[in-house]
């Protein structure tokens, strides 16, 4: 295990990709010092934002003690191992994460997780927009993996996502699940305004009613079997799924017609 901790309170953005399972497999702690980070605009090594300590007991683990809110990329294309931020974290946490597991006791910025296609990242607290999103420009949102949300969530969650699962205890707010074509958005709190805008496959799960758009179009009142081990896996997670939301019965609309699309938005009726 590699143990991070800040030496100074920056409010200075920091770029560092190299804080990674993946990146510290097999180094010295003296090797992981060396590392290269982007400070603002300077290059700098590791060493010079944090301490580094080193405990063989837990190999491919690395914890992060302290606020590191404006250190970016941590966990990045990671696929194995884990890594725990004890703090508030940066933006593009688990940018491309293929697999592994971030934990984070905390909040997390703006882009978690996105674009990943494996692995788990679990957010003690609330989480900025886009997670599980496409960067601008990609035509290609979360394709994989789990990100599990224990407070509430911003804008576009899950925009352009193609697979995996997002799922949020607490708020999320407008445009969730916009121009997705697959995988599973679950929302335990309220749902914000025009969800699935734009999307042409893929889920969208919740348990109030949302303010939906005029192109979804109820379709009928069913009992989904298909959301049952994604409940049961949940629940697993930690999240407050019961056994009448597992076993209820659910409106499903389906849209965004506007698109042609073949989406559904599952409400459960409780």
């Amino acid at each position: 295990m590699i143990r991070l901790r800040p030496r100074q309170e920056s409010r200075i953005p920091v770029e560092a990709e190299c804080i990674s399972p993946d990146a510290f497999s097999g180094k010295s702690a003296a090797q992981v010092e060396d590392m290269k980070i982007l400070w603002g605009n300077k290059t700098k090594r590791l060493v010079d934002l944090f301490e580094v300590v080193e405990d063989p007991a837990e190999p491919n683990e690395i914890v992060v003690d302290g606020d590191v809110r404006f250190v970016k990329h941590i966990g990045a294309k990671m696929s194995m191992g884990r890594v725990i931020v004890n703090g508030d974290a940066g933006m593009h946490l688990g940018r491309g994460m293929a697999g592994g597991e971030i934990i984070v006791n905390g909040d997390a910025g703006d882009w978690l997780g996105t674009e990943m296609v494996g692995g788990l990242i679990r957010v003690k607290g609330n989480v900025g927009n886009l997670a599980g999103s496409a960067y601008r420009g990609s035509k290609s949102g979360m394709k994989g993996g789990m990100i599990v949300i224990e407070g509430g969530a911003g804008d576009e969650l899950g925009e352009l996502m193609e697979g995996g699962t997002i799922a949020v205890k607490g708020n999320v707010q407008s445009f969730a699940g916009a121009l997705m074509s697959g995988g599973a958005i679950v929302c335990f709190g309220g749902l914000g305004g025009r969800p699935g805008a734009g999307m042409t496959n893929g889920t969208l799960l919740a348990f109030s009613q949302p303010r939906l758009l005029p192109t979804f179009r109820y379709a009928r009142t069913y009992k989904p079997t298909f959301i049952k081990p994604i409940l049961e896996e949940l629940r697993k997670q930690g999240l407050p799924v019961e056994d009448r939301q597992i076993e209820g019965l659910y409106d499903a609309y389906e849209g965004d017609l506007a698109c042609d699309g073949k989406g559904k938005i599952l409400v459960w009726k409780d």
